[in-house]
């Protein structure tokens, strides 16, 4: 009979979280063994590419437990790691790859690989998840350049090189690559969410310099030989492509988990706070438990031997996260279960998103009355009530009086519509009494929407129940929204996607989520364009009426998501509930009165094509300039230079032009900005009535010249402004070599801070210089263009 070699704690894997592991069991005297598979250690590190730099992040939180690691090469940290498994002679069994594990009474069986068994008390399981790299699914993935992992960063020179995924090993492979290739980078959102913070800052420095290209919003189609086409916000593009890395992360082992009696919520395993799973004695640490940063997995191992030992151990990022929450008592684990208990929104995610969440999340107070923010305000946060209330109001289209919309008691969110919308506040927040509000960059909820489908769905949900109640059904319980909401489906519509056709049978009616459509008719051989819709809005409501007929045409303008319910759906709902059927019909009637009113101007119909055709329709404040009326002073580019302490002008007049119109190059204040997406010190902001700034910290990147679509930011030399003192001193000072001065960003910002408001046009001696809100552009471009013709 074998004898079966029983250990105190088994450590399955022998990366930075078993070495951490390992480390403490042998300082604590454990009997303890590291199964390794591959024949050495930190195999994921191992197989980085040559020279890669690995960061030591969250930076805010300490490394416990004394095991070295402060970031470097990769070939520094392998090293450092070889040199202490050899000093503290950790036991470490290689090519052991661990086939079972299975808990026998009091002790685990574990099993590797040949059939031998191991027994113990207690199994770290530090598994990595690099083993089951996700794929794209698509055509021509297969072709052998088409790669998983980046050998050595030398070996490649000159070559076209496509990074397919945005996480940290695709933002470390892209900028490996960057120095010697030319690199484009695969995006599938509008902008980098899940990488860390300096990663992501140098990947957007290189793509301002021109190291590297970032497509954003896009996805791989097809691969070919030396090709791949894309889809780039909605439109085909194909690019040249000699090497294809696919970091798109990898599938966790949990078959392997489940086998061994892990119990998961969702995709992630139940954990407690000691990172136990439901099978007691069973610890999973690392990424395959979800902490996917090496800081946080060897503090983890950490936390976990200290925990065997029978002492209790403060997380690393207790302290920090204590002065984050001063209103709550107790251990911050306590403090987040009184708050989860109270907000079901954050109850839906895992306790670890949670804390991960409030490293960058604030608590903020107000006094009774206190406004929060205002309708039509900007704003990149979302919001908890924590404490107290919190009155909506609103000022109805057309109206003038504010209206209450609703009032949130502890527990509820608000702030939803602009997070996914990206446009304006739709109401006005004022807290009712003392409140406390818990306070979420949009980044942070962002991350905490993909990492828990559950808070996802019920952000969803809000946004569609509170757009359903502000456009078709004011005043209707949520309770009886409820219902309909639940029917309702979302899609993803790419750049030019009919939504239906004129004349196509009534059958659904659509709220946009996020995106932009124009709403037209065939007259004769003529498209008249009708009107666009921003995110927020619903159309279809001739799905209202009986054995109804769609009287336009409706495409997506720009990629959108559109929520849909059927007419089956909306039908069986009105009938449980006939009273609402006639506020739903009145408002399909309010749109059919305005569309008979805009095919009775059909001379308008043409400049909103042209509007929507050259973009202006995503601008808040554009600058419009008459050219049957400008007389070419120059008085609106001089004036610009005037006013500004630096002397730059924030407008050229070049720009994109129509009829009888110019809109210059000046920004338009656009209402989903891409130039605010990726700046790398934050140095653009967007103040709440909307205008956007650039921040004296602007370093000279250039990502958003680059990333506005519209040529409306120019790169300049900071001038230094006169002074008699400066003149005089400057004589008496030895002469100084010249040097190469660092160029910023400028950009019209409205003339924020001064009195009297832009003064191109202020200062516009003809009054051919104008700038519109998005209400204006209709009637007021028509009416420019009517002018420009009869003169």
């Amino acid at each position: 009979r074998v004898q079966v070699i029983h250990y105190e704690i088994i450590i399955v894997g022998g990366g930075p979280a078993g070495l951490a592991a390992a480390s403490g069991a042998e300082a604590n005297g454990f009997r303890y063994v590291v199964l390794e598979r591959a024949p050495h250690i930190a195999d994921t590190i191992f197989n980085y590419q040559a020279r890669k730099a690995v960061m030591c992040e969250p930076a805010p939180i300490p490394t416990l437990g004394g095991f070295p690691f402060r970031g470097g090469s990769r070939e520094s940290l392998l090293e450092e790691w070889r040199r202490l498994a050899d000093e503290r002679r950790l036991n470490i069994r290689y090519k052991a790859e661990v086939k079972a594990i299975r808990r026998d009474g009091e002790r685990f069986a574990v099993t590797i690989a040949g059939g031998e068994q191991l027994s113990s008390d207690k199994v770290i399981v530090a598994m990595g998840t690099q083993g089951n790299p996700r794929r794209l699914g698509v055509p021509g993935e297969e072709l052998p350049h088409v790669q998983f992992r980046l050998g050595d960063p030398a070996d490649y020179g000159d070559k076209d090189v496509l990074v397919v995924g945005a996480g940290d090993a695709g933002l470390e492979i892209a900028i490996a690559l960057s120095d010697e290739n030319r690199v484009g980078l695969i995006v599938r959102t509008a902008e980098i969410t899940r990488a860390n913070e300096s990663l992501t800052r140098e990947v957007l420095s290189r793509a301002a310099r021109g190291q590297m290209r970032i497509y954003y919003e896009a996805s791989v189609l097809r691969v070919e030989e030396r090709e791949a086409d894309l889809s780039v916000r909605g439109e085909t593009v194909r690019i040249i492509a000699d090497a294809i890395f696919l970091k798109l992360g990898a599938e966790p082992p949990r078959k392997f988990l489940e086998a061994a009696g892990v119990q998961y919520s969702g995709a992630r395993p139940l954990l407690n706070a000691k990172h136990e799973t439901s099978v007691p004695g069973l610890f999973l640490i690392g990424s395959a438990g979800g902490a996917d940063l090496i800081k946080l997995a060897v503090n983890e191992a950490f936390e976990v031997v200290e925990h065997i030992a029978g002492r209790d151990v403060e997380p690393a990022d207790e302290a920090l996260l204590r002065e984050r929450l001063p209103f709550w008592e107790g251990t911050v684990s306590e403090r987040l279960g009184e708050i989860r208990s109270a907000v079901p929104l954050l109850a839906a995610a895992e306790e670890p998103l949670v804390r991960s969440m409030f490293l960058t999340a604030s608590v903020r107070e107000y006094a009774d009355g206190e406004t929060i923010f205002c309708q039509n305000d900007f704003g990149n946060e979302f919001m908890i009530v924590a404490a107290g209330r919190v009155g909506l109001t609103c000022v109805r289209e057309g109206k003038s009086d504010e209206v209450p919309v609703a009032e949130l008691t502890t527990g509820n969110f608000f702030g939803e519509m602009s997070l996914i919308s990206g446009r304006r506040r739709n109401a006005t927040a004022r807290a009712i009494g003392p409140t406390r509000l818990i306070v979420i960059p949009r980044k942070a909820i962002l991350r905490l929407m993909a990492n828990a489908p559950r808070v996802k769905s019920l952000i969803d949900e809000a946004f569609l129940l509170r757009a359903l109640s502000g456009y078709l059904f004011p005043n209707v319980p949520e309770s009886l929204l409820e219902q309909l909401a639940a029917l309702a489906t979302v899609t993803e519509l790419p750049k030019g996607t009919v939504v239906f056709r004129e004349g196509d049978a009534a059958d659904s009616i659509h709220l946009i989520r996020s995106g932009m459509v124009k709403i037209s008719r065939q007259l004769g051989a003529k498209e008249v364009v009708l009107s666009y819709l921003v995110a927020g809005n619903v159309f279809g409501e001739a799905a209202l009426l009986p054995r109804a007929i769609r009287t336009a045409t409706v495409t997506a303008i720009f990629p959108s998501q559109l929520i849909t319910i059927s007419g089956r759906s909306l039908e069986e709902f009105l009938e449980r509930y006939p009273q609402l059927r006639e506020m739903a019909v009145r408002k399909a009637e309010e749109n059919r009165v305005a569309s008979l009113v805009a095919e009775a101007t059909p001379e308008t119909s043409g400049v909103l094509e042209e509007l929507i055709r050259e973009e202006v329709v995503m601008g808040t404040h554009t600058l419009l300039i008459d050219e049957h009326l400008c007389v070419r002073c120059n008085h609106c580019v001089e004036a610009c230079q005037g006013v500004h302490d630096d002397g730059q002008a924030r407008i050229s007049l070049t720009g994109i032009r129509f009829y009888n119109l110019l809109a210059p190059n000046s920004c338009w204040q656009c209402e989903n900005p891409l130039c605010m997406l990726d700046c790398p010190p934050d140095a653009i902001a967007r103040d709440p009535r909307g205008e956007v700034y650039i921040k004296s910290s602007c370093i000279g990147c250039g990502n958003c010249e680059r990333n506005c679509p519209y040529d409306n930011i120019f790169m300049v030399h900071k001038k230094e402004k006169f002074s008699l003192f400066g003149c005089i001193a400057s004589l008496f000072q030895p002469s100084r070599e010249a040097t190469t001065e660092q160029s910023v960003a400028v950009k019209c910002d409205l003339c924020r801070g001064i009195r009297g408001g832009p003064a191109c046009v202020r200062h516009c001696p003809t009054g051919a210089a104008i700038r519109l809100t998005p209400g204006e552009y209709r009637e007021v471009v028509a009416e420019m263009v009517a002018r420009g013709n009869a003169g």
